[in-house]
This record gives structure tokens, sequence and C-alpha cells, in this order.
């Protein structure tokens, strides 16, 4: 003993010895001085620190690729109430750990577009693994997408698939004004005319810049970025080739022609951005107008290579998401390639929610019926209907589940969890849901989807109307296709369980904080509410009477 602990305080000591103090910090300083000195080496420290972390993007302009292309999804897209109600604005920023907003623009349009093809599914999420497990070919990806990173490049996406730059009218002459300024300064020196006739061209170009750059400083930039955006994917396409690289990097090889056709067409505005042009770009402009002229003559020759813009755009936003996603695969270890079934299976194994750190993993299968869940408040149903709800979207988007094991159907969901009484529209929380399921109801019977989760249906009326209203409006969606719809109404189990398998959540005496939220097969009888008013500590007789007028008020309902 007396050894052991002799040798435990000579390896204390040996840690305060002279050259440990004086290495420590050495080392310390060195380690900076090299960071001071290497960009590769700040930025592979920084890219290692974030890995597996939730991201930290400002996420403003994250919706305009989505919004300029979204009629563009052949399987549809995940509808704005649904996109909100299943919280997936938290669950983007947490994934979207993206370097460039070309990729946070992809990844959230991504998130909003299914995918018909399981064949595609699959091969984005062999691309995701691939950059998940080889370390050195996600850092030098993301090294490179660094020219990218401006968050001014968000409106590259409005640039290139939104209206045409204009380039019509006065603008088409710039080109020829710039050239005239040049050829005064030539005459005035060839010929020693008066220097105030160059002057006069320098007063005009400064007139013409303070008139014009305001209006057209962004499509100026975005000009700019789309050259900069080519010379990022050449870089991209000369990454190491091997055998197992992710294809967005294969089709930046082949597509290497259709990119000089589009450098050839912005060559003058990528000519301005060489390092030799850049320190006296500032007077090129005052006396020849360079930046508007390239800005008229490239903006004329865009419209010949938007498709080639649009391209490359696609191709360095789909690759930087997929490294986001691996990164949330990092966090989430979990998780399955789902089956997508033509008929009307809906089957997840240990389903997870992304958001609840401490999260209880849960099961349910439906072969073409419905689901009922009940249970009292906290116990679980709005994050569960939550969870299905995610997944079913991970999986028909991303094509993986947070989960063991997990089939889906083929269909779009939509979702009403949380309905909202709108001061601006004047919309109570009944009208609110009730235009929400209308929708629903419209949707089933056009086969638009056939999938639906309901949070608490009609709970914003009285007790009467909101259990037969629900119950025709269950029987009707039950009817056309799949519900999870979550109820504290335990009356509507007798009333639809011909179309519905019955669940339901419910307190743990063992558990602390009451519950366990697991979901349970089955029927309940229990007053879960009430029972927290005792385990809260009301006064025993209010908690006994509150049981005998629930039983009264129970047979009332049932008659």
């Amino acid at each position: 003993m007396d050894a052991a602990r002799q040798k435990g305080r000579n390896l204390h000591d040996s840690s305060r010895s002279p050259s440990a103090s004086i290495f420590g910090p050495l080392q310390y300083h060195i380690e900076m001085f090299l960071d001071a000195v290497s960009a590769r080496r700040r930025g592979l420290r920084r890219l290692r620190s974030k890995w597996g972390k939730a991201g930290e993007r400002d996420g403003s302009l994250a919706n305009r690729y989505f919004e300029l292309t979204r009629d563009a999804a052949p399987a549809g897209a995940v509808d704005d109430k649904t996109w909100v109600d299943l919280e997936f604005p938290r669950i983007f920023a947490e994934m979207d750990s993206t370097e460039t907003p070309l990729g946070s623009q992809f990844l959230f349009r991504q998130l909003r577009f299914y995918l018909q093809s399981p064949a595609e599914l699959a091969a984005h999420v062999a691309a995701c693994e691939i950059l998940w497990k080889d370390a050195g070919l996600r850092e030098e990806i993301q090294l490179r997408l660094g020219n990218l990173d401006a968050e001014s490049n968000g409106y590259l996406a409005n640039f290139i698939f939104g209206k045409p730059p204009a380039a019509d009218g006065f603008l088409r002459m710039l080109p020829w004004w710039s050239l005239a300024c040049l050829a005064t300064l030539v005459a005035v020196l060839a010929f020693a005319l008066p220097v105030q006739a160059w002057l006069a061209t320098v007063v005009i170009n400064f007139l013409l810049i303070v008139r014009l750059s305001p209006n057209l400083s962004r499509e100026v930039d975005s000009l700019r970025a789309c050259n900069l955006m080519l010379g990022t994917a050449s870089h991209l396409a000369s990454i190491r080739p091997g055998a197992s690289l992710p294809p967005q990097l294969a089709r930046m090889s082949l597509e290497a022609p259709a990119r000089d056709r589009a450098r050839k067409a912005l060559g003058s505005m990528s000519l301005l951005q060489a390092p030799l042009i850049q320190p006296i770009a500032i007077w090129l402009n005052l006396f020849f107008l360079v930046d508007l002229a390239a800005y008229a003559n490239s903006a004329r020759r865009m419209a010949g290579v938007r498709a080639e813009l649009a391209s490359v755009f696609d191709a360095i936003g789909s690759l930087d998401a997929a490294i986001a996603v691996a990164s949330f695969m990092e966090r989430h270890p979990q998780r399955c390639q789902p089956e997508v079934s033509a008929q009307q299976v809906l089957d997840i194994v240990d389903g997870n929610h992304p958001l609840v750190r401490r999260t209880v993993p849960n099961s349910i299968r439906l072969d073409g019926r419905s689901a009922l869940v009940t249970g009292s408040n906290m116990a679980g149903k709005t994050t569960f209907i939550k969870m299905v709800g995610i997944n079913l979207i991970l999986g028909r988007t991303l094509g993986f589940c947070l989960a063991k094991e997990a089939t889906l159907p083929n269909s779009p969901v939509m979702a009403s969890i949380r309905g909202e009484h709108s001061v601006e529209s004047g919309k109570s929380h009944y009208f609110a849901e009730m235009e929400a399921i209308q929708g629903f109801m419209e949707s089933a019977k056009q086969g638009r989807c056939k999938l639906f989760l309901i949070d608490e249906l009609f709970n914003g009326t009285n007790t009467v109307e909101r259990l037969a209203a629900g119950r025709a409006v269950l029987e009707s969606l039950g009817g056309q296709g799949q519900v999870l719809v979550t109820t504290h109404d335990v009356e509507l189990q007798d009333d639809i369980a011909g179309l519905y398998d019955l669940y339901y959540f419910q307190e743990d005496p063992d558990v602390e904080g009451f519950f366990d939220y697991r979901l349970r097969p089955g029927r309940t009888t229990r007053r879960n509410a009430i029972r927290l008013l005792q385990r809260n500590g009301f006064p025993g007789e209010v908690v006994e009477r509150a049981m005998q007028y629930s039983e009264r008020y129970a047979g009332l309902s049932r008659r």
C-alpha cells in the first residue's frame, strides 16, 4: 500500500517537475504560433471542433433555393404548416453545420422535398456515409468550400434560379462607353488634345457609378460570386481520385467542359477578380467604368449558361449539405435506412425524437389502420406523434430514420400539432384547426396525401361538440387514409375502434416525474389528470369527488 502511494506521489510530483512546467506552456505557444502562420491548421482545428455538434449558421436566407424551385418536386413538398408543427425549423438549425450558404440552402430544400425513388434515397445515404467515415476527405472538401463561406453568397440562388439579371436598354451601351473612355485617353495622349476631354469622361463615369451602382451592386457581387463558385467547383474536382468518393465530386469532374463554357461567358467579370487587377480596380472603374461594363457584358451572356451555373450550384450545395448530414449522423448513431412500402404500412421500431436529449424510444406498427393515442398532459403523446412525423420526413427526404428499423408508406405526411389563435387574422384556435382538418380531408379525397397527424382534435370547443365532430372527422379520414391522433377523450376509444388501433400513455408511480413516456397498446379507463392532482398534494376529498364526477360525466357522454 505504501509503495503504491509513494508511486502515486512520484507521478504527481513528476507532473509538477521543472521540465513539465516549462514544456507545457512552450508547447502551447508553439501550437499558437503554428496556427497563426498556417491558415490550413486554423481551418482544420475549427472543423474538428464543430464536427458532430449542432449548426451555428445564420440561416436567414436558407429558404431561398426552396422557394424558387418548390414547384419542381415530383413527389411533392413538405407543406409549411407540417414543417412548423413538427419543429423542423429547429431540426434544420441543429443540422445546418454547412460551410457555405449554398449548402445551407440545399439542405433546407432537401428536407422539404420528398424523394420518390428508393435508389435516390440510398445514394444520398451512401454519400453521407462516405463523408462520415473518411475524415481526411471530408475536411479537405470543407477547406476548399471555405472560399464561398460569405453570407452574401446566399443571394446566388436568386441570381441563378430567380429572375434573370437586367442587361437591356441603356446597360447594353456600357461596354461601348468603356471603350470610348479608353479611346479618349489614348487620343489625349497621342494627339496632345486638351486633357479636359478625358476629365469629362471621368466626371460622367463618376455620375454613372453614383446613379447605377446602388441598384446593381448586389447583381454585380452575384456575378463575381458566380465566378468564385465556378473556381471552387474546379478546385473540388481536383481532389484525389479514389474508389469511394461521393458522387458529387465525380459529377464535378465530368462537368468541367460545361464550367469552362460558363467561365468564358463570364470572362470579363473573372478578369476583374485577378490579383493584379484588384489593387487598381477602383481607378479602372472610375476612368473606364470597367465594373459596370463587365457586368453588362456578363449579364447579357449569362442567359446562355444559367443551366451550367444551376448545375454547379446544385453540386456544391449537395456536397456541403451531405457533410452537414454526416455530422448529424455522428450525433445520432441509432439510425436505419427505411423500407418504403406501396401499401399503407407504418412500422417504426425504437424511434427517437432528435430534439429530445434523454429520449425514450417508442415503437408502433400500423398495417392499413390508424391509431388513437390517449393520455394526460405531459405523458408523451405529442412528442410521440412528432417523433413519428419527423422520422417519416427524414426517411423520405434524407433516406434514414432515427430508429432501429422502419417501414414507411409511400405518402407525404400532413400534421396539425399546434393550433394557434391569430390576433392578426382574427382566427380562433378552433377555426384555425377546422381549416387545417378541412385541408386534410380534401387532400385525402384527391389522393395527394394518405397520412395525417393530429394532436388534440378540436380541443378548442366544448366537450359534446368536440366528441361529435371529432368522431365524424376521424371516421372520414380513417376511411381514406391513415391517421395518428392524440386525445384526452377516452370516450372516443369505443366510438372509432373499428378503424383505429388503440394506444395510451400513463403515469408510472415508480418513475421520477410521474411518467415513463412509454407507449402502451390497448384502451385505458384511467383518469390520469385527476391522479396528477393527488400526486401534487390536492386535498383527498377534492380528488375523490373529482373521480366520482368523472364517472358520472363519462356515463352521460356514453348515452
